[in-house]
């Protein structure tokens, strides 16, 4: 299916959001940019960023930018029956590994995301991202793109992911347990790519949703940043009202 062009550029602004390229409070590029990357207009542009704006996916500052948004979360205390995204133990799950790289301290992507982990620019770490491909039962259920420090990554055994969630592969490797899961969620339409890779039908909603882990002090370890299979899957909440979680909305 042809885009149009404001959808084109609509639909790469909102990948590098939700993909968590452009993590909350980022500056996106101007409106000029944009225009040279994408070669079209300014009114182009515009429609698109106005209806990012509309999604609550950016804000626009007069005189200074356009902004990725901060969003809406609950947190989740584990309580150890399920995985961190709702999966249940018995089922056979399979993670395949799409990318596994390294962005360097001097990167744009290690200088944004660094202070997210509460850490210091100058200590020469970089960020690791893990972009995975989730199957459940053989089917694909999620992609995800796992963004952590390189000193944790160093940590993280490959081989025990393929099986495992993220969180299960932490806890096993550091023998330290993830206490508070602060989750954001959204629907979204996918691009063509990861349509393809879920197999999935184009220009449908899908299930997004922001993970990131801390530790009883809140030091996050890791931000997953996930898209789920809308087509094959139900989502749904059970909450024991006896011993209800405690969330902020």
């Amino acid at each position: 299916m042809m885009q149009l062009k404001y959808q084109s550029v609509f639909m790469d602004i909102q990948n590098k959001i939700l993909s968590g390229y452009w993590p909350e409070d980022a500056m996106i590029p101007t409106e000029l940019e944009l225009c040279k990357k994408h070669d079209v207009s300014r009114i182009t542009v515009r429609r698109a960023l106005d209806d990012l704006v509309q999604m609550g996916l950016i804000r626009r500052a007069r005189g200074k930018g356009s902004f990725v948004c901060k969003t809406k979360q609950y947190s989740e205390y584990r309580n150890g029956l399920v995985s961190q995204d709702g999966v249940e133990y018995d089922t056979r799950i399979f993670n395949r590994i799409l990318e596994d790289a390294t962005y360097g301290p001097k990167t744009e992507l290690a200088k944004t995301m660094l202070p997210l982990f509460k850490r210091n620019l100058e200590s020469g770490e970089g960020i690791v991202r893990i972009r995975l491909l989730r199957l459940v039962d053989d089917h694909p259920y999620a992609v995800m793109s796992i963004f952590m420090p390189e000193s944790i990554s160093n940590i993280i055994d490959r081989d025990m992911l393929v099986r495992r969630s993220f969180l299960d592969v932490y806890e096993l490797c550091t023998g330290v347990k993830i206490v508070t899961l602060h989750r954001s969620v959204s629907a979204v339409i996918p691009d063509d790519e990861q349509c393809n890779l879920l197999g999935a039908r184009n220009g449908t909603a899908h299930l997004w949703m922001k993970n990131t882990a801390c530790l009883k002090d809140e030091t996050p370890v890791a931000i997953n940043y996930a898209l789920y299979n809308g087509n094959l899957f139900d989502f749904a909440v059970s909450i024991d009202l006896d011993n209800p979680p405690k969330a902020a909305l």
